[in-house]
């Protein structure tokens, strides 16, 4: 703060001196018109210090505005830093995690491919083993039908009958002639 007043002594003498320096009438108007220009200086100084603490004060409050300022935007930067942190990591947890599942996915697809083939070669196999039996079967029938035949034939032959069925006698014993 300014503190330029003059020491209460020095007015004290000040105004006494111009009290015994002027008369009666006079003394008034002059002790009237000092009181006034002392106190409009004191006014003056006043609003002047007012206008100097404010000045201060508002110097203080931007002061302060941008130090606050300055606080909150390094907060939120390390926030911004400790997301993009936290993202990258995410983002890592989560290529890895999706590597592995694609790893695992790509071995399991692998197994089954294979147990495939595999059940699928042991159904070809099957399945050649059951034609080739019923091929054998076929065979074994045709070669007993025409022992049959050959049997039939051989007893008709001894029993005097000349005419042989076109299916054979075995034919004409299940089918039904027309």
């Amino acid at each position: 703060m300014r503190q330029e007043e003059d020491p209460p002594e020095s007015v004290r003498s000040d105004l006494l001196e111009r009290l015994r320096a002027l008369e009666g009438g006079q003394a008034s108007g002059t002790l009237a018109e000092l009181a006034y220009r002392r106190a409009r200086d004191a006014l003056e100084r006043a609003l002047e210090e007012a206008r100097s603490v404010r000045l201060q004060a508002l110097e203080d409050a931007r002061a302060t505005r941008e130090r606050e300022m300055a606080a909150v935007m390094e907060a939120l930067r390390s926030l911004r830093l400790s997301a993009e942190t936290q993202i990258a990591s995410l983002l890592a947890a989560a290529e890895l995690e999706a590597e592995q599942t694609r790893a695992r996915a790509q071995g399991e697809a692998a197994g089954i491919v294979q147990k495939a083939n595999d059940e699928g070669a042991t159904l070809r196999a099957e399945s050649a083993a059951i034609r080739a039996a019923a091929e054998d079967r076929a065979r074994e029938v045709e070669r007993l039908e025409a022992e049959f035949n050959a049997v039939a034939a051989e007893l008709a032959k001894r029993l005097g009958l000349k005419d042989q069925p076109s299916g054979g006698w075995l034919g004409r014993l299940f089918r039904r002639t027309k």
